[in-house]
């Protein structure tokens, strides 16, 4: 079931524990802008993120959080976070363990904002998203990220703790990444 958690003029900022195909929406009009822009860079986000969710919904107590942005009917994000049972050791290939309890700990699995609702990032991670598991008791979001476009975001929300490389699907590029905490503190959710 779906719950909108907040609503800032015509959007609402949404929450559901359960997975929905729709959802996926702003990751397709993401991949769309970068083939119109000729931005193509041999890296299939569609079925990485579809590759996730399947093989996190196999892992017995890991649970997956779905936090959505949407305009009426217009999907406009996704985030995913997981937590539960997740592995310390789940950055061990760029020389990396979890250093909070695992317990206290979520991990931002994607985050996608398709072109029609960009500029709502920062407010829907640092003031809905990092609040929300903060009053769960979390102690920090974890996240690997390879999309340079991203990085001053998680830049001013936390600090980078590991780098990594890797090839794109058919080797024919290498992504650069960064692995970031995010430290979680609570503080009361904006007035609507």
């Amino acid at each position: 079931m779906t719950t909108v958690l907040y609503r800032k003029g015509d959007l609402e900022f949404c929450f559901s524990d359960k997975f929905e195909g729709k959802f996926l929406v702003s990751l397709l009009e993401n991949m769309k802008e970068k083939l119109l822009n000729e931005e193509w860079d041999d890296y299939d986000e569609f079925h990485h993120c579809c590759k996730i969710i399947h093989d996190f919904s196999e892992t017995p107590g890991l649970v997956m959080d779905f936090h959505t942005l949407r305009r009426g009917d217009e999907q406009l994000g996704m985030v995913m976070l997981t937590h539960g049972a997740i592995d310390p050791d789940i950055y061990a290939c760029s020389g990396l363990s979890i250093s909070d309890p695992p317990a206290q700990v979520a991990l931002l699995s994607y985050f996608h904002i398709a072109p029609a609702g960009r500029g709502n990032g920062t407010f829907w991670l640092r003031d809905l998203i990092m609040p929300f598991y903060a009053d769960q008791g979390y102690t920090a979001v974890y996240l690997k990220t390879s999309h340079p476009k991203a990085f001053p975001l998680y830049d001013r929300l936390g600090a980078v703790i590991g780098n990594y490389t890797f090839p794109s699907d058919n080797g024919e590029h290498m992504r650069v990444g960064r692995i970031y905490r995010l430290p979680l503190v609570e503080r009361p959710l904006p007035e609507a």
